[in-house]
């Protein structure tokens, strides 16, 4: 997916993002797992497949870190992802390691080997809560929210898209390929660039700053 063509890629990149309306309000409604998913994701807007293969042992509360090691793709569970930066680790801003350390505390399974934003039911077969499919959380979560909160549409490539919209306002572009964990950057003067992770990081602590100050995460 390529977002960055200075011309016609951008117009298209504001007019989706513009589509899924006021996002920001995702981070204070529904249930508590689904509020801390959505202010996850829109600090570090995580591709569906690597979000939801998200377990507890890659979440490092002290380093303020979080792993993508697998990703998770029509039912199974796969060591690579989308681009080879797709497996990276991201540092967490403080705020979003203290929800996500909260979160544990009251999810149902807060062991090493058990998905962050695991299914509400455990599986017949294994007796154990799995990895949430897209198509049954966009169905069932994320259909039900855009009607909620009266979005015309509310997909998680909008979600990014409205994201990186408002990543190029915080930081530079290739910040904002560091977050979306691109490979290319199509603008030449950009492709060899090295990534610099502090101004990463500070980009990604202006967009979770914005979704804290809205209503109470976990109120």
């Amino acid at each position: 997916m390529v977002f960055f063509n200075p011309v016609a890629q951008q117009v298209n990149v504001a007019t989706q993002a513009a589509e899924a309306g006021d996002v920001g309000e995702l981070a204070a409604v529904g249930e508590a797992r689904d509020r801390v998913l959505f202010t996850l994701d829109m600090t570090w807007p995580f591709r569906p497949s690597e979000l939801f293969a998200l377990r507890w042992k890659n979440f490092h509360y002290e380093e303020r870190t979080l792993a993508v090691t697998q990703t998770a793709y029509k039912g199974k569970l796969r060591d690579w992802g989308k681009t080879p930066r797709a497996l990276r680790t991201v540092t967490l801003p403080e705020g979003l390691a203290n929800d996500l350390w909260l979160w544990r505390q009251e999810c149902p399974d807060p062991s090493p080997e058990a998905f962050i934003f695991a299914t509400q039911r455990k599986s017949q077969k294994t007796k154990q809560r799995t990895f949430i499919s897209t198509d049954n959380y966009r169905r069932r979560v994320m259909k039900r929210l855009a009607e909620e909160l009266k979005l015309p549409k509310l997909t998680f490539q909008v979600l990014r898209r409205s994201i990186a919209t408002l990543a190029q306002k915080k930081g530079s572009l290739k910040d904002v390929q560091g977050i979306l964990g691109h490979d290319k950057i199509e603008t030449t003067g950009n492709v060899y660039v090295q990534e610099l992770t502090e101004s990463v990081l500070k980009t990604v602590g202006l967009m979770c700053e914005e979704q804290k100050a809205r209503p109470g995460l976990l109120q």
